[in-house]
């Protein structure tokens, strides 16, 4: 029965490819995956070092990764990882003819590189399929050149959509954080970098990027970035040879449901604006930090919308509409979209003491310590001038939450503080409001200075009738905070890829 099973899947994945093979005119042409392999090449960096001093980096052969023709002319897509900083780079056809290609252009941050070879002829070339469409279930077709072993097929299943992995992608200290990832089960191993991920209608559906696995079995999950990122970056490169993201200038933070119930969404769903950018297109149209934006561009915020890639992916010098909740009133903004710079600058946290004393006021309510944002804490703790709140001394109920000495308690229920007293009289307010008598929950928007990031936590709040102030004094070691840069790809390599996420 498993025999009889097996032998109808090849032929169902025989005649599904006995078709048109992509991008090659007639509806009855033969060999079909062989066609399909003739549109994919294999990239070849000729200028990389063969090994490192530790030996870490081995020399190759006979690519470093996969790309695949997107027409006649001989343009050529991988990923810009597999292409790294040289400019020499060979691309081989699947007929073993060797070109040397030229770079029209390439995008660190989606991670895709685009190539130009000059053939004798015209060249057999992949159609794209339209990736929102693709299903979670439906089938597909991995095709790249794992470990230098030449031309491999493998098969698998689309497994999840609009997947983020900006997280990871920060750990490996590669770009393609602005992509939403198919995911899939199709084996596929170094080498298969920049290779298609076709559909059983022979369209290209995807470009495999990302491996994961257990780092003892020869099984994992691959990456893909769809295709109709694909065809947005190629457009722009072709046309211009850069990328230009979108910047709106505001660092935003998804809300958990237990705050979006605290702070009265009720249904609605949405994220935090967490930091707006100085004379950026955000505080020009008079958005401001922890405001929850509901919709962006008339497209609903939901729990599956990848933030990152959406501000990214906003159309340069447009107006667009966005809506926003503020204490509890919905407005309407109109934000002139502008164009991202990348050069980023760095916090210097040099000639940070070995201890800091720091003295504390204990807030029972809530079962926590926080204390005034003095320059020595700032410095000490790696928090910039324009972070307003309290910091937090001791985290207490906190921890659970992934709370250290150090965070920043930048608000409550939505309502900015800037000193103890602030937070001590907003806690106040919620004690004598009518809503609960005897327990209350209030959420805390809470910023992280070691990545960067903030959030609300929803806390038990018990009202107390004891508002004598206690202080207290505690001794915190340094708190060495990494910085931006500090963590490549090599690092990585050296530790033996504890995370197990791999760029192939």
């Amino acid at each position: 029965m498993k025999i009889r099973v097996a032998f109808i899947f090849v032929l169902n994945v025989f005649f599904a490819f006995d078709g048109c093979a992509s991008g090659i005119p007639g509806s009855a042409v033969k060999g079909g995956i062989q066609r399909l392999i003739k549109t994919v090449v294999d990239v070849v960096v000729l200028d990389k070092p063969a090994a490192d001093s530790d030996g870490i980096l081995e020399r190759r052969e006979p690519s470093d990764g996969t790309g695949f023709i997107i027409d006649e002319d001989g343009y050529v897509v991988t990923n810009s990882h597999v292409v790294g900083s040289t400019d020499k780079i060979k691309i081989i056809l699947s007929d073993g003819t060797e070109c040397m290609a030229k770079i029209i252009g390439r995008d660190d941050r989606s991670d895709i590189a685009l190539l130009k070879v000059d053939a004798e002829t015209k060249l057999p070339f992949v159609q794209f399929a339209d990736s929102d469409k693709v299903e979670v279930g439906d089938p597909v077709i991995a095709v790249g050149n794992p470990f230098g072993f030449g031309k491999t097929v493998t098969s698998g299943i689309i497994s999840y959509k609009g997947r983020d992995l900006s997280t990871q992608i920060a750990e490996l200290g590669s770009g393609g954080d602005l992509v939403s990832y198919l995911q899939t089960d199709a084996a596929v191993n170094h080498g298969n970098s920049g290779g298609p991920l076709f559909t059983y209608n022979a369209e290209v559906v995807g470009m495999i990027t990302i491996f994961f696995s257990d780092g003892m079995h020869g099984i994992g999950i691959n990456f893909a970035i769809p295709s109709n990122t694909l065809k947005n970056v190629i457009k722009e490169l072709r046309d211009h040879g850069k990328i230009q993201h979108s910047w709106l200038g505001i660092g935003v933070s998804p809300l958990n449901r237990r705050a979006a119930r605290v702070l009265g969404l009720g249904k609605q769903y949405g994220c935090v604006i967490t930091r707006i950018e100085k004379n950026s297109p955000a505080a020009v149209a008079g958005v401001q930090v922890g405001d929850i934006l509901i919709s962006l561009n008339n497209e609903t915020i939901s729990e599956n919308t990848n933030l990152d890639v959406t501000l990214n992916g906003l159309p340069v010098g447009k107006v667009i509409p966005i809506q926003i909740l503020r204490h509890g009133v919905s407005m309407k903004l109109s934000v002139m979209v502008g164009v991202r710079n990348d050069d980023d600058s760095l916090l210097n946290a040099d000639d940070v003491p070995e201890k800091s004393e720091i003295f504390y006021e204990k807030i029972d309510e809530i079962s926590i310590g926080v204390a005034e944002l003095t320059r020595e804490l700032r410095k000490n703790f790696d928090i910039s001038d324009n972070v307003n709140g309290v910091m937090v001394a001791y985290p207490g109920n906190l921890v659970g939450n992934n709370v250290a000495v150090g965070s920043v308690i930048l608000s409550v229920n939505q309502i900015p503080i800037a000193s103890v007293t602030d937070f001590k009289n907003e806690l106040q307010k919620i004690s004598r409001s009518d809503s609960v008598q005897k327990s209350k929950e209030v959420a805390l928007y809470v910023f992280d200075p070691q990545t960067r990031k903030s959030d609300y936590i929803v806390v038990d709040f018990t009202p107390s009738t004891d508002n004598t102030p206690k202080k207290r004094r505690q001794m915190v070691n340094k708190v060495t905070l990494p910085r931006k840069n500090d963590r490549t790809l090599l690092d990585k390599l050296k530790e033996g890829l504890k995370t197990q996420w791999r760029l192939i």
